[in-house]
């Protein structure tokens, strides 16, 4: 045996913390670029979404001359008079999303709700969940895939962020939440379903009552705002639609609709303010939003929907909320 000593092929403490090191800046590098690529395709079904939405609303159209109402009755008595609107405020109105059900692949659905056929507050009678037919509230209930932004990483399905019909109502009596609501104006507008399309208090292509003709869409429906984009973190909305009309209550017409002056897109909470209209999402920078002709752009929430009463309600048109006011 002689002296000399051998070395065992290892690395030294120096050579492992490099290798460690760059371990970790190549993880670094990596998670950020996996992470946009899955959000990426998130916003891409997004898009899809509301592609498949707005194809739904021409549908709709094309049979009926005008698009959904975003709230509203089959019994056109209902919303004609004026007399009506303290009973009726407090009957429930079918929303936009029910309405379309049929060209979203759901018409099992729409013949259990009878949306077509009866109003809402026949198919679940009264405020009393107890009182409710099972199949019609298990309906309500139901979530539907291209109503939900795969951004939005909530779990629950229900939108058990706010009321429905009671105040402090259980949560096994709440609809299916949808990420997304109609465009209802740019300005403050009253919230009651007049029939004629041109009245004063009414500013958007998603409204309530008898729905808006695509003819009426004086800016172009390419440049008019149609649904737009809302996370849980704002409370969402309901697809079914509303325990309740004309009134600005978290379980109210903001459930189906939100309007764009009151608040930038994906504005902070504001503790009991209306933040529940707002329109916002999980995709970082903006929001995805359907226009008039079935086409979908980001908004970046960079652009301030309030940037002034003046500049919206003195726009050329006067009346809807166009892609020419927000490109000011």
């Amino acid at each position: 045996m002689n002296g000399t000593r051998t070395r065992t092929a290892g690395f030294t403490i120096i050579e492992l913390l490099v290798v460690v090191a760059i371990i970790g800046v190549l993880v670094g590098m990596l998670l950020p670029a996996v992470q946009n690529a899955r959000e990426a395709s998130r916003r891409a079904s997004c898009v899809n979404n509301l592609k498949q939405i707005g194809l739904a609303f021409h549908s709709y159209a094309t049979t009926h001359g005008r698009f959904p109402a975003a709230y509203g009755w089959n019994d056109p008595a209902i919303q004609a008079s004026p007399g009506y609107e303290w009973y009726f405020q407090q009957m429930k109105a079918w929303g936009w999303g029910a309405r379309i059900l049929p060209a979203m692949e759901e018409q099992a659905l729409a013949d259990t709700l009878g949306v077509a056929s009866r109003e809402f507050n026949d198919a679940l009678p009264g405020n009393d969940p107890a009182n409710w037919p099972a199949a019609e509230l298990a309906a309500i209930r139901t979530p539907i895939a291209s109503f939900l932004c795969p951004s939005d990483p909530t779990s629950n399905f229900i939108n058990t962020a706010a009321d429905f019909c009671q105040p402090g109502g259980p949560d096994t009596a709440k609809p299916a939440r949808t990420n997304y609501a109609g465009v209802y104006g740019f300005q403050y507008s009253n919230w009651w379903p007049h029939l004629d399309p041109h009245h004063a208090d009414h500013h958007g292509l998603c409204r309530g009552g008898r729905g808006v003709a695509m003819k009426d869409a004086i800016d172009g429906l390419s440049k008019t705002m149609l649904v737009g984009e809302r996370a849980s973190v704002h409370q969402a909305a309901y697809w079914a639609g509303v325990a309740y009309v004309y009134g600005e209550a978290a379980d109210s017409t903001p459930k189906t609709v939100g309007r764009t002056f009151l608040f930038k897109l994906n504005c902070p909470l504001l503790g009991n303010d209306r933040y529940y209209s707002a329109f916002s999402s999980l995709h970082p920078n903006g929001a995805n939003f359907l226009f008039g002709d079935g086409s979908t752009r980001f908004i970046e929430d960079s652009i301030d929907f309030n940037d002034g009463w003046d500049t919206y309600y003195g726009s050329p048109s006067g009346w809807w909320t166009s892609w020419a006011d927000l490109d000011k």
